[in-house]
């Protein structure tokens, strides 16, 4: 049974149809079908279930796919042994970030890591906190970074930055350099976050504290990512909620400007999120360690 071929299974599982498979795993969409074609032979049964835009597992595939994922977590496994029989501190590791960490905070952190392992390498895939959390359900990743904290769950968090939202608008915005009454939000467009994203479950539920309704607000667009949000205020289109992190470039350049909220300050964390008790290579370990020494709430003064 080729492994390649479950791999591509589970990808046509997690993404629903072929397309989309084969885009995340870079293979066409014909090469998908045909590998999927492959295996329904070897196995001698269907597993997937196709109509003209989805595809859905049949309950052969759904049992493949189990077994696939466990066969990819021994595999794993017999390479985190075979790594810690040779004490090197080598291969790939698997991490997920939301935006912000996955896109200003956590490259510096990595090329600092790289400068003690050189034989490391990373896969760093960004998604919203929600699905980082499915992630590391599925063990697809060794561990996140996220802004935002599953109650119940038996994950752990360890703080690795502090973050401050500010209000962000065009240079030349009336707000720019205020600090705004909590009623004018009503008064302007507003570029909201997607839902899932911890950037806007921090903002909505700091704005329901002090009597405003996130609903309420003129949203004009809901960006999937910081780079589309700031796209979009630096267009003009409204004003939005951004973190420092992501702002310093485009303050510095005087794109952008900064307000704040009368009587509000909008502060978070950013935490590692990992299971203590997942399986992971030397590698991973080493760099899990490393992250969790970094100073918690480590970062300058952000420029207004």
């Amino acid at each position: 049974m080729n492994l390649n071929y479950l791999q591509t299974l589970l990808a046509v599982q997690e993404y629903g149809n072929f397309s989309a498979a084969a885009r995340h795993i870079g293979l066409t969409q014909p090469a998908v079908s045909l590998q999927i074609q492959a295996l329904e032979e070897d196995v001698g049964t269907q597993l997937v279930i196709r109509d003209a835009r989805t595809c859905e597992l049949t309950p052969a595939g759904l049992l493949l796919a189990d077994f696939a994922r466990d066969v990819f977590e021994r595999l794993r496994q017999t390479r985190v042994l075979l790594s810690q029989l040779t004490g090197e501190v080598s291969g790939m590791v698997s991490l997920g970030a939301s935006n912000i960490p996955g896109e200003y905070i956590l490259p510096p952190m990595l090329k600092s890591f790289l400068q003690l392992y050189p034989q490391v390498s990373f896969n760093l895939e960004i998604r919203d906190s929600e699905q980082i959390h499915n992630w590391l359900d599925n063990k697809r990743i060794d561990f996140g970074v996220v802004g935002q904290r599953q109650t119940g769950t038996k994950y752990e968090y360890t703080p690795l930055v502090a973050d401050e939202l500010l209000i962000v608008v065009p240079a030349t915005h009336p707000w720019a350099g205020q600090t705004v009454e909590p009623e004018q939000l009503y008064e302007y467009p507003f570029v909201n976050r997607e839902p899932g994203s911890g950037t806007r479950a921090t903002y909505e539920r700091a704005l329901r504290a002090i009597g405003i309704d996130p609903e309420g607000l003129q949203t004009v667009l809901s960006g999937g990512s910081t780079s589309a949000v700031l796209t979009a205020v630096l267009a003009g289109m409204g004003y939005a909620f951004c973190s420092k992190w992501a702002l310093r470039n485009s303050l510095a350049m005087n794109q952008l400007a900064t307000a704040r909220l009368k009587g509000l300050t909008l502060e978070r964390d950013f935490y590692i999120v990992y299971d203590p008790n997942r399986f992971r290579t030397l590698a991973a370990e080493e760099l899990l360690r490393f992250l969790r020494r970094q100073v918690a709430h480590e970062g300058g003064e952000i420029l207004d």
